[in-house]
């Protein structure tokens, strides 16, 4: 997998990689098979996966077989309480901001064109 140049940061991306490999698997992933499928060094993969692990993103077996670790479960979960609280699409509805800024005049709502005042 070619690495694109973007703003993104190197080990961030290589870690992604190793997390969505991870998470595509239904069993623990040997070494060997993620330094494959994410295209990196053993050594590189084997790295940044201690600090994953030392984290609590990602756990290993007895046997050296890697799987995603229970602390992203605790953050999905958190996550997933936000969304919850959160209007459709995530976004402050017209009206909320309203109340939120004090603003003394009212944020057009879908439909409107202008500001009413």
């Amino acid at each position: 997998m070619a690495v694109k140049a973007t703003s993104s940061i190197q080990v961030i991306a290589r870690a992604a990689r190793l997390l969505d490999t991870l998470a595509a698997h239904d069993e623990p992933v040997s070494l060997k098979t993620l330094s494959t499928t994410t295209d990196l060094h053993p050594s590189t993969a084997f790295r940044i996966l201690a600090s994953l692990i030392e984290h609590g993103f990602v756990e290993r077996s007895m046997a050296g077989h890697y799987r995603l670790g229970s602390r992203l479960l605790q953050l999905g979960n958190r996550a997933q309480g936000r969304i919850d609280r959160w209007p459709v699409g995530g976004f402050a509805r017209p009206e909320e901001l309203n109340v939120v800024v004090h603003a003394s005049r009212s944020l057009p709502t879908p439909g409107e064109r202008k500001i009413a005042r």
